[in-house]
């Protein structure tokens, strides 16, 4: 805080010497003329010298306000030039975009909605993290993250882009071969695929919610590998719409137990607070909400 203080009343004295009387000054800077005069004291008490030699009417430097003015000039020019520099980086469309997103969900729902954009702003380059690891967008340096989540953080801004259900499904030829289950509790005989770290599969009947323990015979930690394990009439999956859009509509994969509710998961784009974000940042941010939010 010091050292912030100190950069400050360095910028005054050189606004003051520019601007060749404190009356002028502290008009263009919107302050008064005692502020500005109570802070060059305070520079020249740091200092332990006089800058500046001033009556009521003139003011001239000494030969240390002299010296110290060359400084502060070029400290001031230093300013502007990175004000310049950042607003440019800010303002500009090339550079780095980072996020983190679900493999599932960067695969069939966001890089669908971001071609059209990177097409026509090639110089944005995205670096994304895929996975299931939620990280801390302060401390990651990572500009937002697309989540799947019941639970948005609160130290967040979280914008809702859509719900999605998941699908419990096999391929025709596993069914023919044995036998399609009628209801979640009958799947218990059936060869399961499922994500490693699940413990159980939701359903919700009429007569109130299931809850289904996983015991899957073959367990993965990609939906991609348990989509293609389905794929190869391996067993019952469940999966995320999303990700089986084609396969039920042209029926590679048949739907189950269509008469239960299944388990309904949201989509959230979670982004740090903050005042301004770099144009490209902006860019990707609004081109995802706008052709992924339902």
């Amino acid at each position: 805080m010091a050292l912030v203080m100190q950069l400050e009343r360095l910028k005054l004295f050189a606004e003051l010497v520019n601007g060749g009387s404190f009356t002028r000054t502290a008009d263009k800077l919107g302050v008064s003329k005692a502020f500005l005069s109570k802070h060059i004291k305070e520079l020249e008490y740091e200092l332990s010298t006089q800058l500046l030699i001033r009556n009521t009417r003139t003011m001239r430097l000494t030969p240390s306000g002299e010296a110290l003015f060359n400084h502060t000039n070029k400290l001031r020019s230093f300013w502007q030039d990175t004000q310049r520099l950042v607003q440019n980086v800010d303002q500009s469309l090339v550079g780095d975009v980072s996020f983190t997103a679900p493999a599932g969900l960067m695969t069939y729902r966001i890089m669908p909605a971001l071609q059209s954009v990177l097409a026509t702003f090639s110089d944005i380059h995205l670096n994304v993290q895929t996975g299931n690891q939620t990280y801390n967008l302060l401390d990651a340096h990572y500009d937002f993250a697309v989540r799947i989540t019941r639970t948005p953080p609160q130290d967040m801004i979280a914008q809702k882009l859509f719900d999605f259900d998941y699908v419990s499904c096999a391929t025709q030829q596993y069914l023919d071969k044995h036998g399609e289950p009628a209801t979640p509790l009958a799947i218990e005989g059936h060869a399961r695929l499922s994500l490693s770290y699940w413990q159980n599969w939701s359903y919700v009947s009429q007569d109130g919610p299931i809850q289904m323990d996983s015991q899957a015979t073959y367990r993965f930690t990609d939906n991609e590998l348990i989509k293609q394990g389905v794929k190869d009439h391996l067993g019952i999956a469940r999966l995320p719409a999303y990700m089986i859009e084609q396969e039920l509509e042209t029926g590679e994969l048949v739907g189950l137990f269509n008469d239960f509710e299944p388990e309904q998961r949201s989509v959230y784009l979670v982004y740090p607070q903050t005042i301004k974000r770099p144009m490209r940042v902006q860019k990707i941010m609004d081109c995802i909400k706008e052709h992924c939010t339902n």
